[in-house]
């Protein structure tokens, strides 16, 4: 089984409840992660940036649910090499950045170090996956492509601090994609501002990538989409430096994960969203009756495969 097929069986034995960025009971919204070392990190990366990124990926749940979040509880897995002091000063560091309290968790000898978090907000009025409707103009928070990249250098052995750039401009794309990856932002600021506009209908944080995250919004809402190569927001400097590191930018844009920008939809044209929401946003196609994902590329409209991460791929 594949993760969608896993997340259907689930809906079917426990909750059609199921298959949000987090659960919604009540004004109560409640998400879990789990990292796990060698899936989701390796000891290469300095512990600060795995806790803060295991806090930082719940976060981002939440801000796709429109949540505010007030506490989480953790629960580690922990081997004998992890430094804990280190890590819990910077997990505590994340949570009072965040205004998040830990109020408990567990604690475990494992093999490998595993890290699973229970994070809870509340919205008034959460931001499901399902609300999208045809015609609605699909947006991106935010230039995406950097979290990819950053995982591509590092897959190659390239130092946090890109020492193995040959110019500035990839000496600064280097550290900034490697950065997003490894201490990514979840966008709660704008996830709580986009819930208190009425027009905006459904939204999802792109944790799997674009195409992959797409097709998840459309099958929520039975919807279909349209969206222009043209018009996605691409990582500074990823263009132009990218293809120098060996970087096949149109893979890490429409398939690479973990960026957790918002992916969103609403019947405003985008100046209009921008001054309601006091930031910018960027509007890259709409939602279509017809239940096909596509991708307009040079004029010509072409079927957008979900080729995003998997864990059971």
């Amino acid at each position: 089984m594949n993760e969608a097929e896993i997340v259907a069986r689930a809906r079917e034995l426990f909750s059609d409840r199921i298959g949000d960025d987090a659960a919604v009971v009540g004004e109560q919204v409640i998400t879990t992660d789990l990292l796990v070392e060698d899936v989701d990190f390796t000891r290469a990366i300095p512990l600060q940036f795995v806790a803060r990124k295991s806090l930082a990926v719940n976060l981002s749940d939440l801000a796709a649910m429109g949540a505010t979040p007030s506490h989480a509880v953790v629960a580690l897995g922990l081997p004998e090499w992890v430094n804990v002091e280190a890590f819990l000063v910077a997990l505590a560091d994340a949570a009072k950045e965040h205004a998040i309290e830990i109020v408990g968790g567990d604690l475990s000898r494992a093999e490998k170090f595993t890290i699973a978090i229970t994070a809870i907000g509340r919205a008034e009025r959460p931001l499901l996956r399902s609300g999208a409707k045809p015609g609605d103009r699909i947006y991106l928070s935010r230039p995406i492509g950097g979290s990819a990249t950053g995982l591509f250098l590092l897959q190659n052995g390239w130092p946090l601090d890109g020492e193995r750039a040959t110019s500035y401009a990839q000496r600064e794309l280097a550290v900034s994609a490697m950065r997003r990856n490894v201490d990514p932002e979840p966008e709660i600021a704008l996830g709580i501002a986009l819930a208190k506009v009425k027009e905006v209908t459904a939204c999802i944080d792109v944790s799997d990538g674009l195409s992959t995250d797409l097709h998840h919004l459309c099958d929520a809402s039975n919807c279909g989409a349209e969206i222009e190569r043209e018009r996605i927001p691409i990582f500074s400097d990823l263009l132009s430096e990218g293809p120098k590191l060996g970087v096949r930018v149109q893979d890490v844009v429409l398939h690479g994960g973990e960026e957790f920008a918002l992916l969103f939809t609403s019947s405003l044209r985008e100046s209009e969203l921008s001054a309601r929401l006091g930031r910018p946003v960027y509007a890259i196609g709409r939602m279509t009756r017809d239940r096909a994902v596509m991708l307009r590329e040079d004029g010509v409209p072409r079927v957008l495969e979900a080729r995003g991460f998997d864990h059971f791929v």
